[in-house]
C-alpha cells in the first residue's frame, strides 16, 4: 500500500499518485524476483514505507532503479503522472540508439578530444567495472580505421564512443545499419543515461523531447525483450 493509506484516517486521499507507488513496489518485486524495496519483513515493511526507507540493490539496471525510485517516491507531488512513467526510457526499444546519437551531437561530446576531465571522470566512474576504455576493440577494425582515418583518431574514453557513434550514424548510415550499438555495449545507455540526468541535459532540446508522451502511441506495449534480457540478471521466483 502506499504511504498515504497507513494514515490512520477514515477519509483517505486515493489519488493517481497512491497508484503509481504502489505501481513501482510491484515493479521492483517483478524484476527483482520476489523482493519489496521497503523490505521483505512484513513488520519493518509499512514502517519503511512511512518512513521513506527503502533499498533497490536487487536490480541491477541503472535506468529500471531510476523510474522506481521515482514512482516510489514518499512525497505523492514527486511521482510522476502515469504517462511520465510510460514515456520513461526502461520502456524504450528503438529510441535508446537515438537517444544516443543525440547525445553525441552535444557541444561537450563534440569537445571530446579537448573535453572537460570531469566530466569524463564522471562518466568512467559510472561505468565502473564494465568500462568503456577499449570500446574500439568491440567495432570492426576496418570501421574504426576508416572513422579514425577522416580525423584525428577518436578518444578512447566514453565521450569519443559517444562521438563515434553519432558520427556513424551520421555519416555511414550502411555501416551503422550493420553494427548494433546496444548489443556491443549492453550497459552504455545506462551509464550515459545517468549522467545525463545529473547533468540536467534530459531538460534540454532535444533530449527533453524524447520524454514527451505524445511521442508514443496511445497504446502501450511492454518492450519485447525479456526481463532478464533487459537487465542482464536473471529473473528468479519468489520464495517468500
Amino acid at each position: 500500500m502506499a504511504k498515504e493509506t497507513l494514515a490512520e484516517e477514515d477519509d483517505i486521499p486515493y489519488k493517481p499518485s497512491t497508484d503509481v507507488q504502489v505501481a513501482g513496489m510491484l515493479i521492483y518485486y517483478t524484476l527483482s524476483g520476489g523482493h519489496h524495496p521497503f523490505g521483505d519483513k512484513s513488520y519493518k515493511c509499512e514502517s519503511n514505507i512511512h518512513e521513506g526507507i527503502y533499498t533497490l540493490d536487487h536490480v541491477q539496471d541503472v535506468v529500471a532503479k531510476d523510474l522506481v525510485e521515482w514512482m516510489i517516491d514518499a512525497e505523492p507531488k514527486n511521482r510522476p503522472k502515469v504517462e511520465e512513467c510510460l514515456s520513461h526510457p526502461f520502456f524504450w526499444t528503438t529510441d535508446r540508439v537515438e537517444y544516443l546519437r543525440r547525445i553525441g551531437n552535444r557541444k561537450e561530446v563534440a569537445n571530446c578530444r579537448n573535453a572537460d576531465p570531469k566530466l569524463i571522470s564522471s562518466l568512467e566512474e559510472c561505468a565502473g567495472d564494465v568500462s568503456f576504455k577499449q570500446w574500439k576493440d568491440k567495432f570492426p577494425p576496418e570501421l574504426v580505421q576508416k572513422m579514425d582515418g577522416k580525423n584525428k583518431a577518436y578518444p578512447d574514453h566514453t565521450l569519443g564512443l559517444l562521438r563515434f557513434i553519432r558520427n556513424l550514424h551520421e555519416h555511414y548510415a550502411k555501416d551503422a545499419a550493420q553494427v548494433d550499438v546496444m548489443a556491443l555495449f549492453p550497459d552504455l545507455f545506462g551509464c550515459v543515461y545517468k549522467v545525463a540526468k545529473t547533468q540536467g541535459w534530459n531538460s534540454e532540446t532535444p533530449l527533453k523531447e524524447m520524454f514527451q508522451r505524445e511521442r508514443f502511441t496511445t497504446s502501450f506495449v511492454m518492450p519485447s525483450t525479456k526481463f532478464e534480457e533487459h537487465l542482464g540478471v536473471p529473473v528468479q521466483e519468489s520464495t517468500q
